[in-house]
């Protein structure tokens, strides 16, 4: 069970780096639990590199409540000095990226840290149903949600959980290669659905530069349809800015954007809204 992994009474830091193999497909991920952590009073979202999820659900009827609006832009065409018509380049350039409210997870004392998992919201699921009077669920996502983005593609959120703390050395990797190597996409009931977990994707590095944070790919996305291709781009590009802090993301595949390569018209990044 994920959850028994995860309460191990011990580690050392010379043991071996846990190995997750799905299928044909082994991926060595640098994790480790957190000496006498306990997953549930921390808050944290129980993860294992060595077992199955346990938080599988059925996936619901589609049907999404549009509980937030699109993201506001600041640009003004206002009057313009020389009498002629607003500069599309200009307004473009003006338009505002919404800030990150999640700061850059923090290391604790003994060099772990509580990675940052996005996954795409349940069908018609409303975070605000549930409240702190609330009986809390360890083995449910949504006991463990700490942000949600605007809406998306088709209809989509994506939905913020942290795990219990890791050693790793990059978590923004780490918690890609965990999503990437899971070999379930539904979680819990409502289902949380992580379409990355059918792709073919590999991380090969991430690198960040001040407000923006970039994810390099190989491989494939193996998305279905358009909508599979919005929650793929934007399952990571939500995460690695939630393990960054970073207020931008770019996500390139072998050398090209990933949403051209997706057909998709993706021009700015997401708002996330804090569940605190």
């Amino acid at each position: 069970m994920m959850k028994d992994d995860l309460r191990q009474r011990s580690r050392k830091h010379s043991a071996p780096d846990a190995s997750y193999t799905s299928g044909t497909r082994s991926t060595a991920i640098r994790l480790r639990a957190a000496p006498d952590s306990d997953s549930f009073s921390r808050g944290s979202y129980p993860v294992s590199m060595t077992s199955v999820p346990t938080f599988r659900g059925v996936f619901s009827a589609f049907a999404v409540l549009a509980l937030f609006g699109l993201s506001a832009c600041n640009g003004d065409s206002g009057d313009d000095d020389a009498g002629g018509a607003p500069d599309p380049a200009q307004e473009a350039a003006e338009e505002e990226i919404p800030d990150n409210p999640l700061p850059e997870p923090e290391f604790g004392d003994d060099e772990t840290v509580a990675l940052p998992l996005g996954l795409v919201s349940p069908p018609g699921y409303d975070w605000e149903i549930y409240s702190s009077d609330d009986e809390f669920q360890p083995d449910q996502p949504h006991s463990h949600q700490v942000a949600r983005t605007e809406m998306f593609g088709c209809q989509d959120y994506i939905s913020v959980m942290h795990s219990v703390p890791m050693v790793t050395e990059n978590p923004t990797e780490s918690a890609l290669e965990y999503l990437i190597s899971m070999d379930t996409s539904q979680h819990g009931s409502p289902a949380f659905l992580n379409p990355l977990a059918s792709s073919g994707l590999e991380v090969t590095g991430v690198e960040q530069d001040n407000d923006t944070v970039t994810v390099n790919l190989t491989g494939f996305a193996g998305s279905t349809d358009q909508c599979q291709s919005w929650q793929i781009l934007k399952q990571i590009e939500t995460t690695a800015r939630a393990a960054t802090g970073a207020q931008q993301a770019d996500i390139v595949l072998d050398d090209v954007p990933l949403a051209a390569q997706l057909g998709l018209e993706d021009t700015t990044p997401l708002t996330i809204h804090s569940l605190d």
